[in-house]
């Protein structure tokens, strides 16, 4: 009794941890959850992306990467089968780009979405639903550097260039020469120190000159004025002899006409 006991305890607990790996094995397997599949279409290298990397949605994880093919119609491009939650709030405005977890140099598939486009994206039966892959900021910054060692050896080829042999001597010459004028520019400056010295006194006496010339135009202003007034007395002076020669003359020629008359008479 004892030894069937224990065979049909160990044969029950064979069975339950047989249910339980199973039932661990679907569910980290992720058999059980139904996920909506998108292709994703990069112009741009995929190094470091492997297949059954994540899938992460604004940094939450959503899935999984299923495949990495090139594009038979256009080998430019290179499509990328990705498997993620139904749930995923994935629109037309959704991109996808590769980010890398430490140093260890795996990527994974990051989405974002711009929100420009606020349409739901639904996947179709057929998985070919696409989403656009955009540049990294390390591409960015891969091309960046690369333009900046493209301009530095440009800078490099042009300072050669400019420093040699003849460009060179040239400076050499330009710099000797610059040397003699700046002699020649001290040796005149040497010369001109007494002439601005005595500068100082001519200006005081231009200043001097200056305060006379403005005294004797206010002298003649005023004589003006006087000889205005002089000339305005003459005239009201000529006038009024004007006026009392008018006169006289009225009264003779009155009396001329009055005695005329009489004359006349006498004679007759």
């Amino acid at each position: 009794m004892e030894s069937r006991a224990y065979a049909l305890g160990a044969g029950l607990f064979v069975i339950v941890l047989t249910v339980a790996l199973v039932a661990a094995a679907v569910w980290l397997s992720g058999e059980h959850v139904e996920r909506a599949s998108y292709l994703l279409v990069s112009e741009f290298n995929v190094s470091g992306l492997n297949p059954e990397a994540t899938v992460r949605y604004r940094g939450v994880e959503v899935g999984k990467v299923e495949s990495i093919k090139f594009d038979r119609e256009d080998p430019r491009l290179i499509l990328i089968d990705i498997a993620v939650d139904p749930g995923t709030p994935i629109t037309r405005g959704t991109y996808a780009q590769l980010a890398y977890q430490g140093i260890t140099g795996l990527a994974y598939v990051e989405l974002n979405d711009d929100g420009d486009k606020p349409e739901r994206l639904v996947a179709d039966a057929s998985g070919e639903t696409r989403i656009p892959v955009r540049q990294s900021f390390l591409d960015d910054l891969s091309g960046a550097g690369k333009d900046l060692v493209s301009d530095a050896s440009h800078v490099a080829r042009r300072l050669s260039a400019l420093l040699s042999e003849d460009n060179q001597k040239q400076l050499l010459r330009t710099l000797s020469s610059l040397e003699g004028a700046t002699h020649r520019i001290g040796e005149l400056a040497v010369k001109l120190e007494p002439a601005v010295k005595n500068a100082a006194p001519l200006t005081d006496d231009a200043r001097k000159a200056l305060a006379r010339a403005d005294t004797l135009l206010a002298s003649m202003n005023q004589l003006t004025v006087e000889l205005t007034r002089r000339a305005d007395t003459l005239e009201r002076m000529a006038r009024s002899a004007e006026q009392i020669g008018g006169a006289a003359r009225s009264a003779s020629d009155a009396a001329v006409a009055e005695t005329l008359p009489r004359v006349n008479t006498l004679l007759d």
